[in-house]
């Protein structure tokens, strides 16, 4: 390649390290980006994303959401947030561990954003 046909490339490449962000394999603390939702089957064969569905059962610290493709337990880091009823529609973004989800934003029914603590995942 001569020079000319070399330096157009070296932005677009620099851009492009930029923008893929860490390729740490080791990283722990990722944030799931709330997207459009997916069938809980899915976002669990993925590893994390974004459900829609209904609550199946409710505990202090946890819940079942449910949708047509399946179930799925879905915990916080303290507890729930109030409004949370068994048969309420809900909206989950969080990523798979333990054959669950841990949620980083729950929505709610009536369209409020519950954003659960960001402790370290030690458990």
């Amino acid at each position: 390649m001569n020079r000319s046909t070399t330096l157009p490339l070296l932005p677009a490449a620099f851009a492009a390290l930029l923008l893929s962000g860490s390729a740490d394999a080791g990283e722990r603390h990722r944030k799931v980006q709330t997207a459009s939702p997916q069938p809980v089957a899915e976002v669990l064969r993925t590893g994390g994303g974004t459900v829609s569905g209904s609550v199946a059962a409710v505990g202090v610290n946890w819940m079942t959401v449910q949708d047509d493709s399946g179930r799925t337990d879905v915990r916080v880091r303290g507890a729930l947030p109030e409004g949370i009823a068994q048969g309420a529609p809900i909206t989950v973004t969080g990523r798979a561990r333990k054959g669950g989800l841990m949620a980083s934003e729950i929505i709610l029914a009536d369209g409020s954003l519950h954003q659960p603590s960001r402790d370290h995942d030690d458990d």
